[in-house]
């Protein structure tokens, strides 16, 4: 029925409905004209008397029943309400979500009951999945991390996650460190493939406070929204995203101030409201989706799980490996992807890039799928991520005498990681030149010898201190000597020895070096007269193969 002010229009379905079974109603109305289809039965159309041919809606919009008998009676010709159960309710193509505001659009109601009861009774999810009704006639298992399957009855070891709205799917991992170190500053990497246009990528939050941080794909665009407790930032990227292909995203935060950027589009930005500038997040870190709309504070901009693969998160500089560091998980599946038949041999990684992949190689084998075993008199460090890992002991003075094939114009050389933070020892390469670099725990000294020597040639390297004083030395090059500031004067050495360069280079360097040494490495030795093996003594490596021969 509706009625455009000057009479009504009664349009009636061609059969009745059957108690107990499930419909479908179309309404359409068009001005005066109008028509109602019932399931697959044919449309009936009517149209409403006078001349008029619009409505003005002046109340809300109920679904079910009124809550003036009045109204009721004088509208439908009825004084009753439903009694059943509404499935799904769409207005002009838009669902409506029938939830509690501000979970969904419900403002009110009364007697409103769940229809789903009873419908877990008879699944069978297995190997701890649980079951959770999808909709009023049906349910799905909530399978763990490692299963999938209607009944979560088929295993899988996950390498890149691929997340389903349809099956609730999500992760968490817990925060690499404490909270209070990401107060003030915190930035994300991510490489994702969404396959439907709104999602939530990534959410966290304080349950004692307003504080919140997500990152969300609306409408094709990406939203990075967060909150610290005085009001929230949106930021919003310029162009919207492909669906089904790989995008890189990159957000950071700092006290107030927020910084998008999604592929190679202009960086976004923008600024929480308010005083506050600091951010703790007490909840784990939500990725895909999230356990509990419950949870979910007013102005995150969640709407639905997200639909797609992620195949990389870099939380300040350090990964989080979606192997080994999601604790918990519902529902989620491999990818189309490369690395999910584990192509690299001989203990390999696969390290996926977007569409392709590349190894990581364990020390003593090389090739594109690490299948070729290489040398050990001269070594090649041929990738970014090269390492050679060897143990050390401490000493009070360290000399290193050093023979290099400089091929590249930045990378490090080695690496001591010691007991305390603030004490560093390192020997790298920046803008074509060697340079020594030490912390006693007082201050930095850095030394660098000026020239070229990314020419592929040969050079000798000679790297001293003692006490507070350092001297580099390159080939017939005049030594180049500085003293650290401050009092201290021993470098307590306790950790290992990295050559070539270390895993998460950019985090222990504090983002001095980005990448690690390409090019050969030959006649290592410490304390002048203590030599190092590099293959033979070395404890681990990576993506290290024989240098070519010159």
């Amino acid at each position: 029925r509706f009625n455009c002010g000057t009479g009504v229009a009664v349009i009636t379905s061609e059969n009745k409905i059957k108690l107990g079974n499930w419909h479908s109603v179309t309404l359409f109305r068009d001005g005066m004209n109008g028509w109602l289809r019932m399931d697959n039965d044919a449309p009936m159309t009517g149209k409403s008397q006078g001349q008029y041919s619009k409505i003005t809606f002046r109340t809300p919009f109920y679904v079910g029943g009124a809550p003036s008998m009045y109204w009721l009676i004088r509208a439908t010709g009825t004084n009753r309400g439903f009694q059943g159960c509404v499935q799904s309710l769409g207005v002009n193509g838009k669902i409506i979500d029938m939830r509690p505001w501000p979970l969904g659009k419900a403002l009110s109601g009364a007697d409103v009951g769940e229809c789903s009861s009873g419908i877990c009774d008879e699944a069978s999810c297995v190997n701890s999945g649980t079951c959770t009704v999808s909709k009023a006639d049906s349910y799905i298992c909530l399978c763990p991390l490692g299963f999938k399957g209607h009944h979560c009855e088929e295993a899988l070891t996950l390498a890149i996650p691929q997340f389903n709205e349809s099956l609730k799917s999500f992760a968490s991992t817990p925060w690499p460190l404490e909270p209070q170190n990401y107060l003030s500053f915190m930035e994300f990497e991510m490489t994702f493939r969404p396959d439907l246009e709104t999602g939530v990528l990534l959410y966290s939050y304080d349950t004692d406070s307003k504080d919140f941080l997500s990152i969300n794909m609306v409408a094709g665009y990406v939203e990075f929204r967060f909150d610290c407790g005085s009001g929230t930032a949106v930021i919003r990227s310029e162009e919207p995203v492909s669906l089904g292909q790989w995008h890189e995203l990159q957000v950071s935060r700092t006290a107030k101030n927020g910084i998008l950027q999604v592929d190679k589009q202009k960086p976004v930005e923008g600024m929480a409201e308010g005083a506050f500038t600091q951010i703790k997040c007490s909840s784990e870190i939500f990725i895909g989706g999230i356990p509990s709309h419950d949870a979910v504070k007013k102005n995150s901009g969640i709407l639905r799980p997200f639909s797609g693969s992620i195949q990389k998160i870099i939380l300040n500089d350090q990964t989080i490996d979606v192997k080994h560091d999601f604790t918990f998980g519902v529902n989620l599946a491999n990818a189309a992807h490369p690395c999910v038949s584990s192509p690299c041999a001989n203990g390999g990684t696969c390290v996926p890039k977007k569409d392709s992949y590349e190894c990581d190689c364990p020390l003593g084998f090389d090739g594109q799928h690490c299948q070729k075993e290489c040398g050990s008199y001269c070594l090649n460090s041929n990738d970014v991520k090269t390492a050679l890992v060897h143990r050390t002991a401490s000493r009070r003075v360290l000399n290193i005498s050093r023979q290099g094939d400089s091929t590249t114009s930045l990378g490090s050389l080695f690496q001591c990681s010691v007991t305390l933070t603030v004490k560093k020892f390192f020997l790298m390469f920046r803008w074509n030149s060697p340079v020594e670099s030490y912390n006693l725990g007082s201050g930095i000294a850095s030394i660098m010898v000026n020239g070229s020597f990314s020419d592929g040639r040969w050079h000798r390297v000679k790297a001293v201190r003692d006490g507070q004083s350092g001297k580099v030395t390159v080939d017939n090059y005049g030594a180049r000597t500085r003293k650290s500031p401050g009092k201290m004067r021993q470098l307590n050495i306790s950790g290992d020895l990295y050559v070539g360069g270390m895993k998460e280079i950019a985090l222990h360097t504090n983002r001095q070096y980005m990448r690690g040494l390409v090019g050969c490495i030959s006649h290592l030795t410490l304390s002048t007269n203590y030599y190092i093996s590099l293959v033979e003594d070395a404890a681990n490596g990576k993506n290290i193969n024989t240098c070519r021969t010159k």
